[in-house]
């Protein structure tokens, strides 16, 4: 609630009267609407106003955006096989520049990005493994981040909140200490991106 006050997405006379009852119920006296109203016109200007100024001065100064398109996921279970049949894919396509595969492990599954150069070697290679899922037709944008990210707190929070806002739903989300990549479908790249970069232009 703190946040959407805070962005303008709540009137604050409205939301005064609505919790009126619920306020004199709690403090079990009679409470003025104009000290309800001053109460939560105060969220205003307390710590979270002045750190999500703070958080906006650096989404402003992130990186470049990279863009990769024809990409797929697989997700297989992790069996005692399933590290093997991973080197053995790395080992195939290590000198091959048009190449791109990365991974994420979970407790009891693993992702596998890669784009759609090297599918028929993931399947060559995985065809012995328990595969949970594939989606295709997927796109990443990575968000280089600036200096110090690991200092501000918030920062994912508030960029995977502008997407959900935006109806916008991610496959996948990846991270390093400097970096962010999101997994999405085609069709919402040019969304995502064009939000992206309004928020580094606020």
């Amino acid at each position: 609630m703190k946040e959407a006050i805070h962005e303008g997405l709540v009137n604050v006379s409205s939301l005064a009267r609505k919790i009126h009852p619920e306020v004199e119920q709690m403090l079990q006296k009679s409470v003025r609407s104009g000290a309800i109203i001053m109460a939560i016109n105060r969220l205003h200007i307390d710590k979270n106003f002045k750190y999500q100024n703070r958080l906006k001065a650096y989404i402003s100064k992130l990186g470049d955006l990279i863009l990769k398109t024809n990409l797929l996921i697989y997700t297989y279970a992790s069996t005692k096989s399933l590290s093997k049949a991973q080197l053995a894919l790395f080992n195939a396509i290590e000198s091959d520049s048009e190449a791109f595969c990365t991974f994420s492990q979970g407790v009891s599954e693993r992702t596998l990005l890669v784009n759609e150069h090297i599918s028929e070697q993931v399947e060559k290679y995985f065809k012995e493994e328990v595969l949970l899922s594939k989606i295709e037709d997927l796109s990443s944008i990575t968000i280089k981040l600036a200096q110090k990210s690991t200092e501000i707190s918030g920062i994912y929070y508030y960029i995977l909140k502008q997407l959900a806002w935006e109806d916008i739903p991610l496959v996948e989300v990846l991270s390093t200490t400097n970096e962010i990549t999101l997994i999405l479908e085609n069709q919402y790249v040019e969304q995502s991106i064009s939000l992206l970069m309004g928020m580094k232009r606020t």
